[in-house]
């Protein structure tokens, strides 16, 4: 099994594992394609961690970042999960890991 610099885990309550294990991978692959590879997914992580925790002191530079993580994690839920899966889906959601802090990214049918 490949070791990479983040973990991508789908919390989905009635996907069958094999069908989370491919969506899981084609999760990671449309951010790294959207953020320019692992180092820009770790860059867009990180500064999306610090915008949760320092509300109203970031920096333009890091608020700008942390904007393409949200539309980029956004974009990928969007593409991964389909029509296709069952039901619950809605209620789905990626969590993103790295150096043992987490993401989830949580978008929600409208």
């Amino acid at each position: 099994m490949q070791q990479h610099a983040y973990t991508v885990t789908l919390h989905h309550p009635f996907l069958p594992a094999s069908r989370r294990q491919e969506a899981e991978v084609q999760y990671r692959q449309a951010l790294e394609h959207a953020l320019g590879g692992t180092d820009g997914v770790l860059r867009a992580w990180n500064a999306w961690q610090e915008a949760e925790h320092k509300l109203g002191s970031l920096s333009d530079e890091t608020w700008k970042v942390a904007r393409q993580w949200l539309v980029a994690a956004d974009r990928a839920r969007q593409m991964v999960l389909t029509d296709k899966d069952p039901a619950g889906a809605a209620d789905a959601y990626f969590e993103v890991q790295a150096s043992g802090r987490a993401y989830e990214a949580r978008a929600y049918a409208a």
